[in-house]
């Protein structure tokens, strides 16, 4: 009774570890992307202001349209590396949860034999 009961405790706080490990790794990708979700919304109010401050300060039309297509390029290009910061973040959390799988794995004992198989040959009475 007394092994049943410690392999029951020992598979217990096995499991709590592995859910913790899994816990960790969830709470750090997430947190990872909060912090990239507000440096996106920093960089929209930023460059909202200064688009604001173009538009009430320029009274040409053509500096208007370069100034605004050269807004357009730059908060293009800025919203492709907040796309690869976000791909990365998602990709370095796949991996840890990979190797988190494969570690699980390697530490589940798993003591199963195979069935003894049953002779499908029968013998036919005439």
């Amino acid at each position: 009774m007394q092994d049943y009961v410690e392999q029951i405790t020992n598979v217990g706080k096995s499991s709590f570890e592995t859910l913790q490990e899994l816990g960790t790794i969830n709470a750090k990708a997430l947190q990872k992307l909060a912090e990239l979700q507000f440096k996106v919304a920093t960089y929209n109010i930023e460059t909202g202001i200064e688009q604001t401050k173009l538009l009430t300060s320029t009274t040409n039309y053509k500096d208007l349209l370069t100034a605004e297509s050269d807004f357009a390029g730059e908060y293009s290009s800025k919203a492709m590396d907040f796309t690869r910061e976000a791909g990365s973040i998602l990709t370095e959390s796949r991996d840890e949860m990979v190797s988190w799988l494969e570690k699980g794995l390697e530490k589940a004992e798993v003591k199963t034999k195979a069935p003894a198989r049953r002779s499908t040959s029968t013998k036919k009475s005439s």
